[in-house]
């Protein structure tokens, strides 16, 4: 038996590569009946893998396969190992098989639970376990629809921002999405789908809708239209839309598709023909130490937040001020830079106050100067019900009482 499937080589590569020549113009690095790869099951290192490599040694002096991949084995709960001879025999009264757990959760979450494992060792199968991924899958797919659902009149060809006119925060999540795509790429490369699978669902629970997500919202949904701000953001989900469909493509591959057949300027019809660009931008090194800073000022600023909450002198965000003390140094930088935090921050209203330097003030190693004192106040003003901002210009137009200039001048009457 071991022979036979040792010979495999022989019986069906060569005899393929005879039937079939390679085309001439393809790379010869390797003899064109030699398999890219061998898989199977851990105890074939003393079975199929190593009998194929002493016949291929034998009868042509190289290996059969470049490469060996192997992988554990499908246990249940008590891991014991799941096998077909094992069914009729009282070990699985409920159906272990692909085919029912894809008519309960689908053939991605299925697929994603899959990868979502290292194969290297056992796999548990378990329903809590695939429980757990259609949950890291729901955000996944929101991830996607909110970008779609941002990008109904979004045309590239017209609409596009340029690099180098892109928002700063637009820049940041490129930024980051550039090293995910390197990150993922790399693990698809040494077949670490387990990595694929945590550095995607992180990001999209992190990067994305914890942050970016959330904080463009204002720029969607209440700039004007064709306005330079909500372009640039427009072109930002449109570029992390077809990358991350790229991405998921080979774990996703149904999911993927039906996103992308609506991404507006699709460079080909589906997902599967596209190549593997890079979607992402490489921030200069003076954004990424900005956005450091960015992030640490809000890390400073969210508990000072939340403790204002909880006095209820405020409910959400936007129904802050915040003013930060800041001396030299930090306060310049502040002053170039105030826009930018407060929409991270996402209060109404965000004040630099300068000050001078205390003598005994401590560096924090991320700003690179002392760190700013931090003052939260309910914001001036009333709420605008089209923006939900607190600005003091709310109440003062007879004929619009209720908006505040910003959003006076989107609808064109400001």
């Amino acid at each position: 038996m071991w022979i036979d499937s040792g010979s495999s080589s022989r019986a069906v590569l060569m005899r393929r590569a005879e039937l079939h020549p390679a085309n001439p113009s393809a790379s010869q690095a390797r003899p064109p009946w030699q398999a890219e790869m061998y898989l199977e099951g851990s105890d074939q290192h003393r079975g199929w893998f190593q009998s194929s490599l002493l016949l291929s040694l034998a009868g042509n002096g190289i290996p059969p396969y470049q490469t060996v991949l192997t992988h554990g084995f499908m246990v249940d709960a008590d891991r014991e190992k799941i096998s077909k001879s094992k069914q009729g025999q009282g070990g699985y009264e409920k159906p272990q098989t692909a085919e029912t757990y894809v008519k309960k959760w689908g053939a991605d979450i299925v697929r994603l639970w899959l990868a979502s494992q290292d194969y290297r060792g056992d796999t548990v199968v378990s329903e809590d376990r695939i429980n757990k991924v259609a949950e890291s899958y729901r955000v996944l797919r929101n991830a996607l629809r909110y970008q779609l659902s941002n990008l109904y009149d979004f045309d590239p060809g017209r609409h596009a921002v340029a690099p180098g006119g892109l928002l700063s925060l637009d820049r940041w999540i490129l930024d980051a999405f550039g090293r995910l795509e390197t990150d993922v790429i790399r693990a698809y490369d040494q077949y670490e789908f387990h990595v694929v699978f945590q550095r995607l669902s992180q990001f999209a629970a992190v990067e994305l809708s914890a942050v970016y997500h959330d904080v463009v919202k204002d720029r969607l949904y209440t700039d004007p239209a064709d306005s330079p701000r909500r372009r640039s953001a427009q072109t930002a989900l449109w570029r992390l839309l077809g990358g991350g469909c790229r991405l998921l493509a080979p774990l996703l591959p149904f999911t993927a598709d039906e996103a992308w057949d609506l991404m507006p300027g699709r460079p080909v019809e589906s997902v599967h023909l596209a190549l593997w660009e890079p979607t992402g931008l490489a921030g200069s090194e003076e954004e990424q130490v900005s956005w450091k800073r960015l992030f640490a000022l809000r890390d400073r600023v969210l508990p000072e937040l939340e403790a204002v909450r909880r006095e209820k002198l405020i409910g959400k965000a936007l129904e802050a001020r915040v003013t930060l003390a800041a001396a030299d140094g930090l306060a310049s930088w502040l002053a170039a830079n105030l826009e930018a935090l407060r929409e991270l921050l996402g209060v109404s209203a965000l004040a630099l106050e300068p000050q001078p330097a205390a003598p005994d003030a401590v560096v924090d190693p991320v700003l690179g100067w002392p760190g700013p004192g931090v003052r939260v106040a309910r914001a001036e003003g009333q709420k605008c019900e089209r923006c939900w901002r607190w600005e003091p210009e709310v109440g003062t137009r007879a004929d619009h009482p209720t908006l505040c200039g910003r959003c006076l001048k989107a609808i064109g009457v400001g």
